[in-house]
């Protein structure tokens, strides 16, 4: 039977849509991120590495069941993924300090596994539903007053395909560890709409400055017992400065205005 060349050509219109829709929402790793794409100043890097796209910074996509108060070295806690957006998602975490180490231990669950000699979780597939969650295990480290960082890429294959970049900062319980007083610190004016003030009774070893979803903008190693730090380059809002004294980390909020 002889076709006619307007189906051929409307089948092929419509094959060529098929492929297209199809291609924008496969994910390039389906079965898992590779290593050293969480977007954290170790790594460097995100998922735009490999899959191009724009990033853009989300906040409360990483969570947890540590409490208020803390978490205590040694505990294991629940590290939730939550990605609230269409399309089909994949992600990659990893709790680091500022050099790009792992802190603590991950264990991964039925949906995720490990990659980077167990430094990364990242998904098993992607997930079409909306929220897609993921959830993992992490044991703190066994010594250490640190504030830990999680932080996680996600990928998005809805167009314009794009990364959501995300962090969760929880802190060292201080129940019951009179050591881990702040020592006689203060900042100063708070709030403020520029210039701040850093004065400790023992000298400054490190200052870094977040945002309200934990991104680190200024890093700095100290010698000093007190320090300027201009925060009139960025918009008004809540602000955290982490400081590093006598080998324990304190976190305070700094109000912009």
């Amino acid at each position: 039977m002889k076709r006619h060349p307007v189906y051929i050509i409307l089948a092929g219109l419509i094959a060529f849509i098929f492929i297209l829709t199809a291609s924008t929402d496969d994910m390039k790793n389906n079965s898992g991120a590779p290593a050293g794409n969480t977007n954290s100043p170790g790594d460097g890097q995100n998922c735009t590495h490999c899959m191009n796209g724009s990033a853009t910074a989300v906040a409360g996509w990483i969570t947890s069941d540590v409490p208020s108060t803390g978490y205590k070295n040694d505990s294991t806690y629940i590290i939730t993924v939550t990605a609230a957006v269409a399309g089909t998602k994949g992600f990659e975490v990893s709790p680091q300090d500022l050099l790009g180490n792992l802190v603590g231990t991950l264990t991964a669950e039925t949906d995720n596994h490990l990659v980077g000699s167990g430094k990364y979780v990242t998904h098993n597939s992607g997930k079409t539903a909306n929220p897609a969650v993921w959830s993992f295990t992490w044991k703190a480290p066994s010594t250490g007053n640190d504030d830990i960082t999680f932080y996680g890429a996600i990928e998005v294959t809805v167009p314009p395909r794009s990364t959501k970049t995300t962090t969760l900062v929880i802190h060292k319980s201080t129940v019951g560890t009179e050591a881990h007083q702040v020592p006689e610190l203060k900042i100063w004016p708070n709030p403020t709409n520029g210039l701040i003030k850093i004065r400790s009774a023992e000298p400054l070893q490190q200052v870094t400055v977040l945002n309200s979803t934990g991104t680190i903008l200024q890093f700095s190693e100290q010698a000093s017992a007190e320090v300027t730090v201009d925060l009139s380059i960025y918009s008004d809002g809540i602000y955290f400065v982490r400081i590093k004294v006598n080998e324990k980390f304190y976190t305070q909020k700094v109000i912009r205005n």
